[in-house]
């Protein structure tokens, strides 16, 4: 092979590595840009728990009994969604990416989790782009279902 065509191969290999997102669900080594849980910007691509405008707002989740296995449970949850990945898993607290199925586009979400109010606060955003045509709002709906219906989460997908 050319040193010509052996650079070009290279080339080409390097970009679609970096730009073609993982499909798997994993632990990525993603880090978030710091912010506040709650706080969202004018942009309508962003829902949150402690949100005081309509457009934003979104109820938290609620749970009983020990924060350890309310996280264990979302943990799960998420677990099921394809292309999510477990940012930063503390106790009390998760961070977590969602990628868009065709165009990889992420979404960051955040859960804080509150031992004496049994709420875990949310924040949801877009990485990028002005409007999310309400998929961040959905996503985290669908989530609140499956963990406030099952207890015991099945192993069974849900199917996306």
């Amino acid at each position: 092979m050319s040193k010509m065509r052996f650079i070009y191969v290279a080339f080409v290999g390097f970009i679609l590595a970096s730009t073609v997102p993982s499909l798997a669900t994993e632990t990525v080594k993603e880090p978030l840009p710091v912010k506040a849980l709650g706080i969202c910007s004018l942009l309508p691509n962003c829902v949150s728990s402690l949100a005081t405008n309509r457009a934003h707002r979104l109820p938290p989740f609620r749970f009983t009994g020990p924060v350890e296995a309310a996280q264990k449970r979302l943990l799960r949850v998420i677990r099921l969604i394809p292309r999510s990945g477990i940012v930063q898993n503390e106790p009390g607290y998760l961070a977590v990416i969602f990628r868009s199925k065709v165009f990889g586009f992420v979404d960051e979400a955040e859960f804080a989790f509150d031992e004496k109010s049994g709420d875990i606060n949310i924040h949801s955003e877009a990485r990028n782009g002005f409007y999310d045509s309400g998929v961040n709002r959905s996503r985290l709906e669908e989530i609140r279902k499956y963990f406030l219906e099952n207890e015991e989460i099945k192993s069974a997908s849900h199917g996306r």
